[in-house]
């Protein structure tokens, strides 16, 4: 291969789907990845849990960013009829300081 058309940098969840949606177009994709296997690094730690923002300090842009985040990404959901759940979350105190 000579010559390609697009290079998508990260074989992830995300990298392999924007190569798969170009590669369905006719271009000519190439993947390139750091790690020894795909979908090993940060596509790896999805916990798969819609976040509140809890453990962003209260009102910081992040807290605010994820929280905003959460609604549309829920509304996204429902508007669509993907299957998700609200189930919530249970956080146990492991010391004082985190009460």
């Amino acid at each position: 291969m000579e010559r390609v058309d697009c290079v998508i940098a990260g074989a992830g969840v995300v990298g392999l789907a924007i190569a798969r949606g170009l590669a369905a177009q006719g271009f000519d994709t190439l993947i390139v990845e750091a790690a020894d296997a795909i979908g090993t690094e940060t596509s790896s730690r999805n916990s798969e849990v819609i976040h509140a923002g809890i453990y962003y300090p209260q009102g910081s842009l992040k807290a605010r960013l994820c929280v905003a985040g959460r609604e549309k990404l829920y509304r996204y959901c429902a508007e669509r009829s993907i299957p998700h759940r609200r189930c919530g979350k249970l956080i146990v105190a492991t010391d004082d300081a985190q009460e």
